[in-house]
């Protein structure tokens, strides 16, 4: 019990470095100032799937994952190609940030727990 304990406030502490690390890295890349509590919940709901897809041994998701990344990021127009750079950067960093985070939670996880 003692383990599941730890490992949830090990996630809920994670998150919320997590949340303050991409408004900081936020604002280097688009000038925004403070948290936007809805990129915040959709990067919970990302790493909620890939921990849950990745405990149950279906490493298979994250190719769905990625499809479905792509599949939203397409439908993105930008006015200038510095503007664009920029929202490439920042949403490859973005990915890149949540799998490998979801990557650890499942590491820590079985270590923990399983």
């Amino acid at each position: 019990m003692n383990n599941i304990f730890l490992f949830f406030v090990t996630l809920v502490v994670s998150e919320i470095v997590l949340a303050f690390s991409f408004a900081a890295i936020s604002q280097v890349f688009y000038q925004k100032v403070g948290l936007d509590f809805k990129s915040i919940l959709k990067g919970f709901i990302e790493r909620a799937f890939l921990l849950i897809t990745l405990l149950n041994d279906y490493p298979h998701a994250l190719t769905l994952f990625s499809a479905l990344k792509l599949a939203t990021r397409l439908k993105h127009k930008d006015i200038d190609a510095e503007t664009e750079n920029r929202f490439n950067d920042f949403y490859l960093i973005g990915n890149m940030v949540s799998v490998v985070a979801a990557i650890a939670y499942v590491t820590l996880y079985k270590k923990l727990i399983g």
